[in-house]
C-alpha cells in the first residue's frame, strides 16, 4: 500500500487536494464568547451516479454544548448509522463541554472507530481525541491525538496543521468505469486570541472514473472524528445604573439595570442578599429588568452576578408608605386604546407609571403637588381592567377599574365570493375589529367553522357551512356587535367537472408556460395549482370546456395539476413536468489559441449553472471545478488544454443537457529559424530560375518550324 498512501508532493495530487478543500477543510466557525462545544463523529456523505444514490449518510453522533448559565454538558454513545447507503461505521464517542467562571473548554474522544465505504475499509483508528481550552485570562489552547490510525489498511499519521495524507483504491460502482475511491486526511489545531478549535481527524472523500465516456470527479463529502471548540469567556459583568433607584419597602417594583456582560438565563440579582424575581436580560446583554423583593426601610445594596463573576454593587433605597387614588375620569374607552385618563388622589408625586390590566399606559404626566396625573390607555380586551399607579413608596390601585368597550367589527371584502352548496370552502374576509378567539362568522345564519383571525384583527379565514343554491348573507360578529353583511353565492354542485387533457405537458422550472386544460363543467373554476402552488393568468372560456393558466416556478420533475371547481371536488389533471433547459451558447472569445493550451476563453450564452457546468473541447472535458460561471449564468470562463493544431468545437453541458458547438482553432507551434530553413527559399528560387531557362530554349527551337507552313 506504500504506492497508494503518499504525502502530497506532486502537482497532480496537489490539484486533488485543492478540489477537496471545498468539502470542508476550512477553519471552523468560532463560538460566541464563553461558549464551548464538542462533537464525536460527524458524517456528511452523499454520491449519486446516473440518478442512483450509491452513498448516503448524514449524522452527528455525540454532541455537547456548554450551558449558557454555567456547568457541563456530556454525551456518551456508540456509533451507528441507521438508514445509511453504501457505508457503515462503528465505534464509541465521549464528548463534554464546560462553561465555568474562569474558562470554557470542550473535549471529544472517539475509540475503536471504523469507517467503510462501498465495502472498503477507509479509516480505522484505536483512539482520536480533541481538546480546546479558553481561559478568561491567558493563552487559549487546542490539542489532538491519534492512535492506531490506518487509511485503506496502511498506517497513516497526518501532522497537526500539516499537509493532507491522501490515498485511493479501486472500487466497483455501477455506471462509473475504472472507479476509484479517494481519501484525504487532515488534522487541525487552531488558536486565536479569542478562541480555539481542534479536529483530530477530517476525512474528505471523492469518487473518480469514466462516466458516459468522460473522466469525472464526484465529491462525496467529509467525515470528522473528535472535534472541540471554545471561545474565551467575557469579563465579569458591570453594573452602571439602576432605574428607579428607590421603591416601596413591600417590594414588587420593576427596576431596569444598565451595564455589560449580562447573560440571558444565567444572571441573578440580589437586593441586600435577597433574590429579585422576574429577571429578564436584553438580547445584547447590556440591560435587564427585575422585580424587587421586600426589604427594610433605608439604603440597600443591589448585586448582579453571572457565571463570569459579580459586578460592584449599586445603591437602592426602600421607602415607607405610598400614595392613594380616589378616582379616574373617564372610566371607559375603546378596546383600541388611546383614551386620555385623569387619575386623582394624594401622594402621587414620583409616580413611575400606570398599568391597565397589567399593561403600561403611555404619556404619563404628574401634576405638581401629586394630586393628579394623566395617562393614555393602551389597547386591551373588552371588559373591566384593574388600574394601578406605580409609586416608589408603594403601588396604589384605583377603587374602580377602567372598562374597555369593544367596537363593532367592519367587513370589507370576502374572497372567493361564491362556492359549492355543500360548503367546505375556505374564504378570506378583510375588515377591522376582528378579535382572535371571540369572532364568529355566519352564512344565512349558519355558523362557519375554523374561524382564524390574524394578529392585527384585520382579516380572518373561515370554512363555509352547507347552504341553499343562490345568494347568502355573511355577517362577522364580536363582543362589540355585528358587521354590515357581505354577499356570497352558493353554486350548484354535482360532480360534473371533468378534465380530459393538458397541453403542453412540460415547461421550464422558471415557470411562465401557458398551459391549456380541456374538459367539461369547468365554469366557475377558481384556480389551478401546480404541486400546490397557484398558477397565474387564470381564465375559463364561457362554455366551461377550456382553461388557460400560466405555470409558476417549480422544482424539476413531474407535479400534480389540480383544478379547483366550486360545487365539486378539486379535479386532477394529467401531470405537468418541470424541466431544466439545456444551456445555450452564443459566442466565445478568443476563437483561437496555441496548441500548447493555456488560453483563457470566455463563452457567452445562457443557462450556465455554477458548480454544475462542464466544457468539452478537443475531445477533452474541463470539469466543473475548472469552469467559472458568472452571476446570472450568462457567461463562463475556462483555460484551454493542449491539443493538436487544427479546428475543433467547444460545447457546454449542465444538468439540462448539452449545448450546440462553437468553433475554436488551435494554432500550430511556430518553427524555429535554422540554417536549413534560410537556405530552403534560395534553393526553390534557383530551381524556378532553371525551369524558366529551359522553357525559353524550347520556345526558340520551335519557332522556325512554326514559320514553315
Amino acid at each position: 500500500m506504500s504506492s497508494v498512501l503518499r504525502r502530497i508532493t506532486t502537482a497532480s495530487t496537489a490539484m486533488l487536494v485543492v478540489g477537496l478543500a471545498t468539502l470542508g477543510l476550512g477553519t471552523p466557525a468560532w463560538a460566541a464568547p464563553g461558549d464551548a462545544s464538542a462533537r464525536g463523529v460527524v458524517v456528511d456523505l452523499s454520491a449519486v451516479v446516473l440518478g442512483t444514490p450509491v452513498i448516503s449518510a448524514d449524522a452527528t453522533i455525540g454532541t455537547a454544548t456548554a450551558p449558557p448559565g454555567g456547568g457541563t454538558d456530556t454525551d456518551n454513545r456508540a456509533v451507528s448509522l441507521p438508514g445509511a447507503i453504501g457505508m457503515t461505521a462503528s465505534g464509541t464517542v465521549e464528548v463534554s463541554a464546560t462553561r465555568a467562571a474562569a474558562s470554557s473548554s470542550a473535549s471529544a474522544r472517539v475509540t475503536d472507530f471504523n469507517l467503510a465505504v462501498l465495502s472498503v475499509d477507509v479509516v480505522g483508528l484505536t483512539e482520536a481525541t480533541a481538546t480546546a481550552t479558553c481561559p478568561q485570562a491567558g493563552a487559549t489552547s487546542a490539542g489532538t491525538t491519534l492512535v492506531g490510525l490506518e487509511l485503506f489498511g496502511s498506517a497513516a499519521t497526518p501532522e497537526p496543521n500539516g499537509p493532507p495524507v491522501v490515498a485511493s483504491v479501486p472500487v466497483v460502482v455501477p455506471g462509473l468505469v475504472g472507479a476509484s475511491l479517494n481519501a484525504s486526511l487532515t488534522r487541525t489545531e487552531t488558536t486565536t486570541a479569542d478562541g480555539a478549535a481542534a479536529v483530530a481527524l477530517r476525512a474528505a472523500l471523492t469518487l473518480t472514473g469514466l462516466l458516459l465516456g468522460e473522466q469525472t470527479t464526484i465529491p462525496i463529502g467529509t467525515v470528522i472524528a473528535a472535534e472541540a471548540t471554545c471561545a474565551r469567556p467575557p469579563a465579569a459583568p458591570t453594573a452602571a445604573t439602576i432605574t428607579p433607584d428607590e421603591g416601596p419597602q413591600a417590594g414588587g417594583q420593576t427596576v431596569t439595570i444598565a451595564g455589560t456582560g449580562f447573560i440571558q438565563g444565567g444572571t441573578t440579582v440580589t437586593v441586600d442578599g435577597v433574590p429579585a424575581t422576574g429577571v429578564t436580560v436584553a438580547p445584547n446583554g447590556t440591560s435587564l429588568t427585575a422585580v424587587t423583593p421586600a426589604g427594610a426601610v433605608g439604603p440597600a445594596s443591589v448585586v448582579i452576578s453571572t457565571v463570569n463573576g459579580t459586578a460592584p454593587p449599586l445603591g437602592y433605597t426602600y421607602l415607607a408608605g405610598g400614595g392613594v387614588v380616589t378616582g379616574l375620569s373617564p372610566t371607559s374607552g375603546p378596546t383600541s386604546g388611546g383614551t386620555t385618563v385623569t387619575i386623582t388622589g394624594t401622594g402621587l408625586t414620583g409616580a413611575t407609571g400606570v398599568t391597565f390590566g397589567g399593561t403600561p399606559g403611555t404619556n404619563l404626566v404628574v401634576a405638581p403637588g401629586g394630586t393628579s396625573l394623566t395617562v393614555v390607555t393602551p389597547p386591551g380586551p373588552a371588559g373591566t381592567a384593574d388600574v394601578t399607579v406605580l409609586l416608589p413608596g408603594g403601588n396604589a390601585d384605583a377603587p374602580d377599574g377602567f372598562t374597555y368597550v369593544a367596537a363593532a367589527p367592519t367587513a370589507g371584502t370576502i374572497a372567493p365570493n361564491q362556492g359549492p352548496q355543500a360548503g367546505g370552502q375556505t374564504v378570506t374576509i378583510t375588515g377591522t375589529g376582528f378579535v382572535p378567539g371571540s369572532t364568529t362568522v355566519t352564512f344565512d345564519g349558519a355558523p362557519a367553522t375554523n374561524v382564524t383571525v390574524n394578529a392585527q384583527g384585520t382579516s380572518l379565514t373561515a370554512v363555509t357551512p352547507p347552504g341553499a343554491v343562490g345568494p347568502a348573507v355573511v355577517v362577522v360578529s364580536t363582543g362589540g356587535g355585528a358587521s354590515a353583511p357581505l354577499d356570497y353565492a352558493y353554486l350548484a354542485g354535482g360532480g360534473n367537472a371533468t378534465v380530459t387533457g393538458l397541453t403542453p405537458t412540460t415547461g421550464p422550472t422558471s415557470g411562465g408556460t401557458t398551459v391549456t386544460i380541456t374538459g367539461t363543467g369547468l365554469t366557475g373554476a377558481t384556480g389551478v395549482t401546480f404541486d400546490g402552488v397557484p398558477g397565474t393568468g387564470f381564465t375559463v372560456n364561457p362554455a366551461g370546456t377550456t382553461i388557460t393558466v400560466v405555470t409558476p416556478p417549480g422544482l424539476p420533475g413531474p407535479v400534480d395539476v389540480i383544478v379547483q371547481v366550486p360545487g365539486d371536488d378539486v379535479v386532477r389533471a394529467d401531470g405537468f413536468t418541470y424541466r431544466i433547459a439545456p444551456p445555450v451558447v452564443d459566442a466565445l472569445t478568443p476563437a483561437e489559441g496555441p496548441a500548447a493550451g493555456g488560453s483563457t476563453v470566455t463563452v457567452r450564452g445562457s443557462g450556465f449553472l455554477p458548480g454544475r457546468t462542464v466544457v468539452t473541447i478537443c475531445g477533452q472535458t474541463i470539469p466543473a471545478s475548472g469552469v467559472t460561471v458568472a452571476s446570472g449564468g450568462r457567461s463562463l470562463t475556462f483555460r484551454t488544454p493542449a491539443c493538436a493544431a487544427g479546428n475543433t468545437t467547444v460545447a457546454v453541458r449542465t444538468d439540462g443537457g448539452v449545448s450546440s458547438g462553437l468553433a475554436f482553432r488551435y494554432l500550430p507551434r511556430s518553427l524555429p529559424v535554422t540554417g536549413d530553413a534560410l537556405t530552403a527559399p534560395l534553393a526553390v528560387g534557383a530551381l524556378l530560375a532553371l525551369l524558366g531557362m529551359v522553357l525559353v530554349l524550347v520556345t526558340r527551337r520551335r519557332r522556325p518550324a512554326d514559320r514553315i507552313g
